[in-house]
């Protein structure tokens, strides 16, 4: 990722073209996200409606299981070049394996989009912020003490009053 530039040292127009890229690729990075949820939606159903047919067929009882299967996160922020995702194959020629594979796989996927996703919302936050002063006047640009309360919406940290 590329360093976030000192604010203060670009004029209005350097800012606005800034942020005008940072939600252009936010924009692309959130489509991707869209269409990886809706593939892994698609393969989670498979597998579903497979487990079901097992049960139902008496081949399986379900049982609780100890963890879950999936980390709550595991994303590194790195994306991949973007390409076109290929079509699905036909979910009646996948193994279970084959299957899990590729739910595991997207999710991953979604893991890295994800963070680089919220990575981007609080740039675009920070830029809006430095945007919001200038309009206010007086010289002031954002400093480093003031990032929590733009990242945070203004909610001020537990404990303090």
């Amino acid at each position: 990722m590329e360093p976030f530039p000192d604010l203060s040292t670009l004029s209005d127009d350097e800012l606005t073209a800034y942020l005008r890229g940072i939600e252009q690729e936010e924009d692309e990075i959130s489509r991707r996200r869209r269409l990886l949820h809706g593939r892994i939606d698609i393969l989670r159903g498979e597998r579903t409606a497979r487990l079901r047919a097992h049960v139902a067929a008496g081949d399986m009882e379900l049982h609780t299981p100890e963890s879950l299967e999936r980390p709550l996160y595991a994303g590194t922020g790195e994306l991949a070049a973007e390409d076109e995702l290929a079509a699905l194959p036909a979910l009646d020629t996948l193994s279970e394996d084959d299957l899990r594979a590729m739910v595991l796989e997207l999710e991953r996927e979604e893991d890295d989009i994800s963070l680089r996703r919220r990575f981007l919302h609080g740039q675009i936050d920070i830029i809006r912020a430095e945007r919001a002063m200038r309009s206010r006047g007086g010289g002031e640009h954002v400093a480093a003490e003031g990032l929590g309360s733009i990242l945070g919406h203004g909610r001020k940290p537990a404990g303090d009053a």
